[in-house]
């Protein structure tokens, strides 16, 4: 079949063709013609890959819009669907990703064991029968995950017949129950995981794209300058699988949707996320480790691994109250060539998960544009590589993960369901520095919340939470939020308190509406942090507060003392 491009000012359209044939060749000769309207005729693609670990890369483009409306890729292999690398000014506008085969089965519960250590999943009609390991326990009557699942992490799967996969780990047997249903999900089999991911770009912009399955996350957007905008996207379930009777339980396999290490944060609006694996949505950072300092050249390591890390003209802090530092120069080296301390590297060799001296291997040479007194062991934070200034507005959320803020930025106008609700926490070991500023949480719909995993251990145990991980001392001497508005808000019924905050300065919280709190009996979520699980609001270490006009309505009786707020 001769196909045509045609090239008219930059307006470039790819001409109908056969649903099955690949298109990733045209826009290709598109982009070298000099195209910068690109448009894709709609159709189904099943693609396998051409070379690498992603199906589609997209690489130094620079100011090109790609239309794809009624565009459907199929993902034969279970690896990334889209990547863009180095790219500024793109507009990628109406795709949907799918893969075949899922990366999730689903079935329903038929047998525990006696002893708790098993259970036997009855996999679905049409979908995949594999030995996926990563679970979901969901309640049949509400499609939704089960009130009270604890943490099942550290489970294995095997095959015991055509169709039953058997999932262990101890105790798994004494929360799931015949009847229940269960969903198994996987990350990528080959190549690179996620569905679409935005490596090192600036003012990407994607209008209605649809995720309905990924082997990782939905979307996930790390590193670069960012000031990127995702309008009218969803991550959903989608349709049956052939052969299936029952509708799909998932959608990503991890995260929805995360945006991590960048400069500017996000416009997330008029979005939908519904049924995935883990997180809904979240902005995240990282703190770096300093590991030498001398002769004006220090050495640092992120926590991440999976990030550039800093960048020339990024600033460095302690704290808040702390110190600022601007990098003058960088580069990246391994630790074996970094010259590092003999009882540094030792410290590294033995750290233990959730440390301090848990860190990339790959270490970032730095010269600052002063003096620093940082020693080895101690902890920054860079306010450039935070994602700072997101907006994430007018959103519809519908998924068992939480929203996870560790940037300041403006987040109004949502609907949230899921039991995990809102959390704002750097999510760092004792010693990691970390200063959220500039937050507002304003005229939102929280419902349903505090049904997450109980967590005795850690400090995320309101519907609305602004918690750090730190002693009580550290947290007196350095806080790590400042300047917070929460104002207009309704939390809807749920488990545990409405809003716990701590380690803040300059907090405002007015015309909040809590609604039937306490009629559930709490769960545990931060025993270990003294919490008060029968408050309503509870704030600690905290000063510069104005707490007014809130309203409590339909009290419970789990309630205690409702409001408690001491400095």
């Amino acid at each position: 079949m001769i196909r045509q491009l045609l090239c008219l000012l930059f307006f470039t359209t790819l001409q109908p063709i056969e649903a099955a044939e690949d298109f990733r060749p045209l826009v290709s000769e598109a982009i070298q013609r000099g195209g910068k309207r690109i448009v894709i005729a709609p159709g189904v693609y099943r693609l396998a890959p051409l070379s690498g670990g992603e199906l589609w890369k997209l690489t130094g483009l620079s100011n090109v819009e790609i239309i794809a409306d009624g565009v459907s890729i199929i993902g034969t292999k279970l690896m990334r669907a889209v990547s863009l690398h180095g790219c500024s000014g793109v507009t990628l506008q109406g795709l949907t990703v799918d893969y075949d085969p899922l990366p999730f089965t689903q079935g329903e519960v038929i047998a525990g064991a006696d002893d708790g250590s098993h259970i036997d999943v009855k996999i679905h009609a049409g979908y995949p029968r594999r030995p996926y390991a990563r679970i979901d326990v969901i309640d049949a009557s509400t499609r939704f995950r089960k009130k009270g699942m604890p943490f099942l992490w550290g489970t294995t799967a095997e095959m015991i017949s055509d169709d039953v996969v058997r999932i262990h780990r101890d105790g798994i047997a004494k929360f799931a129950r015949p009847g229940d249903l269960a969903s198994l999900s996987t990350g990528q089999e080959t190549g690179a995981c996620h569905a679409m991911a935005i490596e090192q770009c600036e003012r990407i912009a994607f209008r209605n794209i649809t995720v309905h399955s990924a082997p990782g996350m939905g979307i996930v957007e790390v590193d670069g300058e960012g000031g990127s905008s995702f309008i009218g996207c969803k991550i959903l379930p989608g349709p049956k699988p052939v052969g299936a009777t029952e509708a799909r339980l998932l959608s990503s396999s991890w995260d929805a949707f995360q945006s991590k290490t960048i400069r500017k944060g996000p416009l997330v609006e008029n979005c939908e996320i519904t049924d995935a694996g883990d997180d809904s949505w979240s902005v995240q950072s990282s703190d770096f480790v300093v590991l030498k300092n001398e002769g004006g050249t220090m050495v640092l390591a992120s926590r991440d691994e999976s990030t550039h890390g800093v960048q020339d003209g990024d600033r460095l802090r302690t704290s808040l109250v702390g110190p600022e530092y601007r990098i003058t120069s960088r580069k990246v080296v391994p630790r074996d060539e970094a010259a590092l301390a003999a009882d540094i590297l030792d410290k590294l060799s033995k750290a233990e998960t959730w440390s301090l001296w848990k860190v990339s291997p790959q270490c970032i040479v730095v010269t600052l544009d002063r003096a620093s007194e940082l020693k080895p062991g101690d902890s920054v934070y860079s306010p450039d590589r935070m994602g700072n200034g997101f907006i994430f507005r007018n959103n519809r959320i519908h998924s068992p993960g939480r929203v996870l803020l560790k940037a300041g930025g403006l987040m109004e106008d949502n609907v949230l369901d899921t039991p995990h609700a809102l959390v704002v926490c750097p999510e760092l070991p004792g010693g990691g520095a970390a200063g959220i500023e500039d937050l507002i949480i304003r005229n939102n719909t929280i419902r349903h919340g505090g049904w997450f995993c109980p967590a005795p251990w850690g400090s995320q145990a309101g519907i609305i939470s602004l918690t750090a991980t730190a002693s009580s001392s550290e947290l007196r001497a350095k806080p790590v939020f400042k300047n917070v508005r929460i104002e207009g808000n309704i939390v809807e019924g749920g488990s545990g308190p409405h809003l716990v905050v701590s380690s803040a300065t300059g907090v405002i919280v007015h015309h909040n509406r809590f609604v039937s709190p306490q009629h559930d009996a709490p769960p545990a979520t931060g025993e270990s942090y003294r919490i008060a699980k029968s408050a309503v609001v509870w704030m600690r270490e905290c000063d510069a507060i104005s707490y007014e006009e809130n309203t409590i309505e339909d009290i419970g009786t789990f309630a205690s003392e409702p409001v408690q707020i001491q400095k």
